[in-house]
């Protein structure tokens, strides 16, 4: 296995140079044996090192570092989900510009969404950080690798690190692509 600290760290600063996330927005991570590896609360994304990575291990402890607020959205789908081997949130602009402009996420006009995203799971707004936004995450996690947030931002779920980032570009890349169609 790569290193997920340096994994973790690439792909946050990639992320954020891709549009995906701003500032100390977002949070990404990666299961380990004993627990797993996020970003860090309020820091840039984009100047996040392979040390300032912090580490949840399974029985909620912060072993090193203090990680996002949202830890706890990641550590229940690592929990629920025995597939789920990385987990990316992101505050993507296209995907929360068609929520409030009210679209249908079951109706993109790309045959690829469906292929490459299955059905884009929608969660209903709570407060960022929340045990009940963590909760609706989990719960619709089960059934879709690609969730949308309502008023907040996306998450993404897969087998690696890359996998979750891919499919996060790929809905934001799509989520473009309507809003364009809708001008």
């Amino acid at each position: 296995m790569r290193n997920p600290r340096r994994l973790l760290a690439y792909y946050s600063a990639y992320l954020d140079k891709c549009g995906l996330i701003t500032g100390s927005e977002g949070n990404l991570s990666i299961r380990d044996v004993y627990g797993f590896w996020i970003t860090p609360s309020s820091v840039i994304k984009r100047l996040i090192s392979p040390k300032d990575i912090c580490f949840v291990s399974w029985d909620e402890k912060f072993v090193f570092g203090k990680p996002s607020s949202e830890w706890g959205m990641h550590l229940g789908i690592y929990k629920n989900i025995k597939d789920a081997e990385a987990v990316v949130h992101t505050h993507s602009t296209y995907a929360l510009v068609l929520d409030k402009l009210g679209f249908d996420f079951d109706n993109f006009s790309l045959a690829e969404a469906e292929l490459l995203l299955g059905k884009v799971g929608i969660v209903e707004f709570f407060p960022p950080g929340s045990k009940e936004l963590w909760e609706a995450v989990v719960n619709s996690a089960k059934n879709s690798r690609v969730l949308l947030l309502r008023g907040h931002g996306v998450v993404t779920w897969a087998e690696t690190i890359e996998k979750a980032a891919n499919l996060a570009l790929i809905f934001e890349k799509l989520c473009f692509v309507e809003y364009l169609a809708l001008k």
